[in-house]
């Protein structure tokens, strides 16, 4: 059997026989090593010796000696011996073959002429003969086959039956509760191979509860990646629809002479002009992205002064600002040392600005604070606009995501580029805000110490001082 179920049913059947097979050994093992038999020989001897002892009155007559110790033989069903005071074997019961014993013991092993082991038990009577009972060492392994034959087998085979029996149908019941769950998962693997994302119930053992959590999870992860696709090209599919058709129908005008005059000539040239270049940023935009989310996107890594770029950039932004008749301001520490790429990072600070002075009315503010905190540099932009509904946070760092409020053109990968440059560089970006009191966007980056030994070494490197 090559399937699951079919591996755990021959392994619960193997281990039901294998434990039966070593109970039945070890206690056959115990039967051996302990023999009752040789005790009860044991015992059967010492009463014989005391009935002799009993009656060694009849013992005294030198001519009926024998006669009365083969009737007590006889009688008890053992072989007795005589011996005088000076330890000569006066009489035996069974004299055809010689006994030899020692004595000087009570009780024992004693060996005859053919090699045979008997048993014997010995007391000295008050007139100072000893008397000796003895009988064969009884035989090990037929009173066990006897044994085992008449007691054990039947009841062991009756208990290895029913055992077997519950075993096989508890195998059936496990190896069904475990495939039956993974033989889902498979099912469900396959469709989802094909397109079809199709949850599994979550059951079975815990490892495997487990992995079918992981597996839902991972068909969620796939449908919403398979998701974003389609929404990605139904939206990169809008963003060049529009400019397209614009560069279209003014061509189409220049060609067919519907432009005739000069000054309609250059207004469709400077339509086509725009359009083309909101068509190359988009596609630059693009390829930045692909590039971040495949992880070649060039990137250096070199000290930058956040607090300094910060300051730059707002004032690279000032003009903006005023035109918006928006108030922006830069604060925070003088300088906060952190490792990237000096250019991207502008760009991030860049696009925040730049949302955050159109969606700010006029009269508002926009401040910028870099600080430290705990090990981490924080950049935080502030505003005091029209802020992001509730239900749009979790969404705001999408690709073509745009609130329909705010739609003012572009693409809406502005926050979505910012989002990979900073995870890029091992940050993070979050947003907080409430509609009607601003939004605050936070990008949070790994700090470098000044004692850090590479950023001595580039400073060494490039003689400058952060």
């Amino acid at each position: 059997m090559q399937t699951l179920r079919g591996r755990l049913f021959l392994t619960y059947v193997a281990l039901v026989v294998l434990t039966l097979g070593a109970v039945t050994v070890g206690f056959l093992l115990y039967l051996w090593n302990n023999p009752a038999l040789e005790r009860e020989t044991a015992l059967r001897l010492q009463l014989a010796v005391g009935a002799v002892t009993r009656r060694s009155a009849v013992l005294r007559i030198p001519q009926g000696r024998e006669q009365a110790l083969r009737r007590l033989a006889d009688a008890l069903e053992v072989r007795l011996l005589l011996f005088d005071p000076q330890g000569r074997l006066a009489v035996d019961t069974e004299p055809e073959v010689p006994l030899t014993l020692s004595l000087h013991r009570e009780r024992g092993l004693a060996r005859d002429a053919q090699g045979r082991v008997w048993l014997f038990a010995a007391r000295r009577l008050k007139t100072g003969w000893r008397v000796v009972a003895a009988l064969p060492r009884p035989s090990r392994l037929q009173p066990l086959l006897n044994l085992l034959r008449d007691d054990l087998l039947p009841p062991l085979v009756q208990t290895g039956v029913t055992a077997l029996a519950l075993a096989l149908l508890l195998a059936v019941l496990l190896s069904r509760w475990v495939a039956r769950p993974l033989g889902r998962m498979a099912q469900a693997a396959r469709a989802l191979a094909a397109g079809e994302h199709r949850p599994i119930p979550v059951e079975g053992p815990a490892e495997v509860q487990t992995l079918a959590r992981a597996f839902n999870e991972m068909s969620r992860q796939v449908e919403a990646s398979q998701r974003s696709q389609r929404e990605f090209v139904a939206n990169v599919s809008h963003e060049l629809k529009t400019p397209l058709t614009s560069v279209q129908g003014f061509a189409q005008a220049i060609l067919d002479g519907t432009a005739s005059d000069p000054d309609a000539v250059r207004q469709a040239a400077q339509v086509i002009y725009d359009e083309a270049a909101r068509m190359h940023r988009l596609v630059l935009d693009l390829l930045d992205l692909a590039r971040l989310d495949a992880g070649t996107a060039d990137l250096l890594r070199e000290p930058v002064d956040l607090a300094a770029l910060a300051r730059n950039v707002v004032q690279r932004m000032q003009p903006q600002a005023q035109a918006a008749q928006v108030a922006l301001t830069v604060n925070g520490v003088d300088a906060l040392v952190v490792y990237g790429d000096g250019d991207r990072l502008a760009q991030v600070l860049t696009n925040l600005l730049d949302n955050a002075l159109k969606h700010t009315p006029p009269g508002g503010e926009v401040t910028v604070r870099v600080q430290e905190e705990a090990g981490w540099a924080l950049c935080v932009v502030r505003d005091t606009g029209q802020g992001i509904p509730p239900e749009a946070l979790p969404r705001i760092f999408e690709r073509f995501y745009q609130l329909d409020q705010a739609r003012r053109g572009g693409a809406g990968l502005g926050l979505s580029i910012a989002y990979e440059i900073v995870r890029a560089h091992g940050g993070t970006i979050a947003v907080q805000s409430e509609p009607g009191k601003g939004s605050v966007f936070v990008v949070k980056l790994p700090r470098v110490s000044s004692e850090d030994p590479t950023l001595i070494a580039l400073q060494r490197e490039k003689g400058t001082r952060l």
